[in-house]
């Protein structure tokens, strides 16, 4: 496979990072400069390359789609480029294994790639408006190219150790900043419910601390995986791990599926599944823009992609190598993501911090791409494809959307100096250019058709269609229930944040931010509004997109080595509305948003009934109160958490410092007492000495003669 410009692999990860690395220079030199002219200029110059280095590893990326489509999927072998040293066979084995560093190009990692670097840009621009009069923007806009330089080094990756070092990066990158707000000194929100530091910037290094652990834990899972096949296999590299599937046959199965599902828990932790899905709401302490970065371009993609990554890997083990146990784990991705689903819906719907509503949705859309994935592993051969374009679209669609869900709420925060939605109201008039892109970003989120989020999220319904249909699962028709009952809530949740945002009458928050702002709310400027109409663009036309993208990943020549190479598909609209708008997940779909519009629309846009009056009710407001207080998990692990905190204390104090340390003492002062005992015996008289050397000859005969 020639490529058009064969370094455009590398030189959308490496310019990114290359510019992270020129800023904090710039940023130096702008610092020591005395002229105030020069140094607003140095600081244009700054900000404007961060965002320039995000335009051209875009650039380059779209370079990877020509060069996609100028290859059949007949098997013709990836474009890698490969660095290879040795590591020695910790087993003892005469033979070396082989750790390397490359690139690998092919669909799924080049439609990231062009998502990460596309979104990222559009988010870069906005940062440069909203993040104006930032006193650490060195420190922002270093980590922020790192950030996107970072995912996409990640994905673009030939390797599983490669992989794991861009994993890492971004893994750091959203520790710092998540964080980013440490060293604020106001109070603390009264609002949270667990975590109760004194100032708010104890709160945001809580959140980051809080995201960086939790991470931690799935990336131990996943690196005990990745080890395990590295021992059997005797490489990372994710081609000869699929050419050569001997490895597979060789392994136990139980083992085989043991690596498999810990791999998974490395993407439980960074797509923030259950049961590590408590650090991403604290993850929006951060500022808007990080938050759009992490729930759209980057991180909690990065689950989804390892799991499409080695998708066809234990697929081609389970149905051509007939190695049956993978079922358990193409059953655990699925239904880890149908429950996510469910869950991270109900929590949306009872959450009034607009970032944390848009959170839990995050958290919600990530596991329909699980269940998608999951649910297409389960699918005999010939079929499997509908689950893997599925978890893949919706990724992108996702991306595309959620950065202007995220975009729209900071413009909003911006100007009503609030984050809570009930603190909000009556803005659609003063801020149009901002409530029409969030409008349709919502829309999208929900499912509504014709826009790019429902026939992703349609997608997902027809990978758990055919495995009922095709493979007579019941799975596939629980998990079609479950997914239809969370988009029900989606539109709910939709509503409700619109409605609480825009409509209605003016709080008095809003009021007061007016006063504030000279009787009127400021308007956002073009860097923050242009990108939102960019993305909404991008929202309304990326349904129309789905036969091009499904034409774009059957290229994917990933499955060249599967028996069950996926068919190009053509690209022909007619047919496609045809099987969308016929099917029977679409009736389902009209259902679920029948049902989700129908509440939302009477509580929070016509308003005809009250939300307040149904919350006095003792059910309902024990229901509400479960859902806002996140099914009462993030409180259990607190208080686990202390819990444990007080029994080390408690082990340090009556153990550590009682048992361990008295013993220390014990043995100290008796050596000491012993050795002052002895040292008596040590006159220096040579006649005494004498006396105790023919004293210790006696007592050794006398054992030899007793024992002999």
């Amino acid at each position: 496979m020639a490529l058009l410009l064969p370094s455009a692999a590398i030189m959308n990860w490496a310019i990114p990072l290359a510019g992270a690395l020129i800023t904090p220079v710039i940023g130096c030199i702008a610092g020591k400069l005395k002229d105030g002219g020069a140094k607003k200029g140095m600081y244009f110059v700054r900000n404007w390359m961060a965002t320039a280095t995000s335009f051209i590893a875009f650039l380059f990326s779209i370079l990877l789609v020509v060069d996609i489509y100028g290859v059949d999927n007949s098997g013709t072998e990836l474009f890698q480029t490969e660095w290879f040293f040795g590591l020695k066979n910790m087993l003892g084995s005469t033979a070396d294994y082989v750790v390397e560093f490359g690139v690998l190009v092919d669909p799924l990692n080049v439609m990231i790639a062009c998502f990460a670097t596309g979104v990222g840009t559009m988010i870069m621009i906005f940062g440069v408006g909203y993040m104006k009069g930032d006193k650490h923007l060195d420190r922002y806009w270093f980590l922020m190219q790192t950030f996107i330089g970072g995912m996409v080094f990640l994905v673009m990756a030939n390797n599983f150790f490669q992989t794991f070092v861009g994993w890492e990066i971004v893994g750091f990158c959203s520790y710092a900043l998540i964080g980013y707000f440490f060293n604020k000194k106001g109070k603390q929100d009264p609002r949270e419910i667990t975590i109760k530091e004194e100032t708010e910037g104890d709160y945001n290094s809580h959140a980051g601390l809080k995201a960086f652990i939790t991470t931690r834990i799935g990336d131990v899972a996943m690196l005990a995986g990745i080890l395990i096949l590295f021992f059997n296999a005797g490489t990372f590299n994710y081609m000869y791990l699929l050419n050569n599937t001997s490895w597979m046959t060789a392994m136990n199965p139980g083992l085989l599926v043991l690596t498999a599902i810990l791999i998974f828990g490395g993407a439980i932790g960074k797509s923030a599944q259950f049961p590590l899905q408590f650090w991403l709401p604290e993850a929006m302490a951060g500022p808007t823009t990080v938050s759009a970065l992490i729930h759209a371009a980057a991180m909690v993609k990065a689950g989804v992609f390892i799991v499409g990554r080695t998708f066809p890997m234990w697929y081609m083990g389970l149905h051509d190598l007939h190695i049956d146990s993978l079922q358990i784990y193409f059953l655990v991705v699925a239904a880890v993501g149908a429950f996510t689903a469910l869950m991270a819906a109900t929590m949306g719907m009872a959450n009034l911090e607009l970032k944390k509503i848009l959170a839990f949705s995050t958290i919600s859309q990530l596991g329909y791409m699980f269940l998608g994935l999951g649910a297409g592993g389960l699918i005999g051969p010939g079929e499997g494809y509908t689950g893997y374009f599925a978890g893949s679209f919706h990724m992108l669609s996702h991306a595309v959307f959620k950065g202007l869900l995220f975009l729209s709420a900071g413009a909003i925060i911006h100007s009503v100096h609030t984050k809570y939605v009930d603190e909000m109201g009556g803005i659609r008039k003063e801020m149009p250019k901002v409530f029409w892109p969030m409008l349709i970003g919502g829309l999208s989120l929900s499912g509504i058709p014709i826009l790019g989020g429902f026939f992703s999220k349609e997608s997902v319904f027809g990978a758990c269609w055919e495995l009922w249909h095709v493979e007579h699962n019941p799975a596939g028709i629980i998990f079609l229930v479950v997914a239809a009952i969370a988009a029900a809530m989606t539109l709910f949740y939709t509503l409700r944040f619109i409605g609480y945002t825009f409509l209605g009458e003016k709080s008095d928050n809003v009021k007061k931010a007016e006063k504030e702002q000279g009787g009127h709310l400021h308007k956002p400027s073009k860097s923050m509004w242009i990108p939102l109409w960019i993305l909404a663009g991008g929202t309304i036309v990326m349904g129309f997109l789905t036969p091009i993208v499904e034409n774009f990943l059957t290229r994917n020549i990933w499955f060249a080595s599967a028996s069950w190479t996926a068919e190009q598909t053509p690209i022909h609209y007619g047919e496609f509305l045809r099987h969308t708008f016929g099917s029977w997940t679409f009736l389902a779909t009209v259902l679920a948003l029948g049902a989700g519009f129908l509440f939302g629309y009477m509580f929070y846009i016509a308003r005809k009934w009250d939300a307040k009056k149904v919350q006095e009710n003792k059910v309902m407001h024990g229901i509400t109160t479960f859902f806002a207080k996140r099914w009462y998990m993030n409180i259990a692990i607190y208080r686990c958490l202390r819990k444990f905190k007080r029994f080390a204390e408690l082990s340090y104090e009556y153990f550590d410092l009682k048992v361990i340390d008295g013993a220390n003492y014990v043995i100290a002062d008796g050596t000491m007492k012993s050795g002052e005992v002895f040292r008596k015996t040590h006159t220096g008289i040579l006649s005494v000495n004498f006396i105790y050397m023919l004293l210790g000859a006696i007592v050794l005969l006398a054992v030899l003669l007793f024992t002999l």
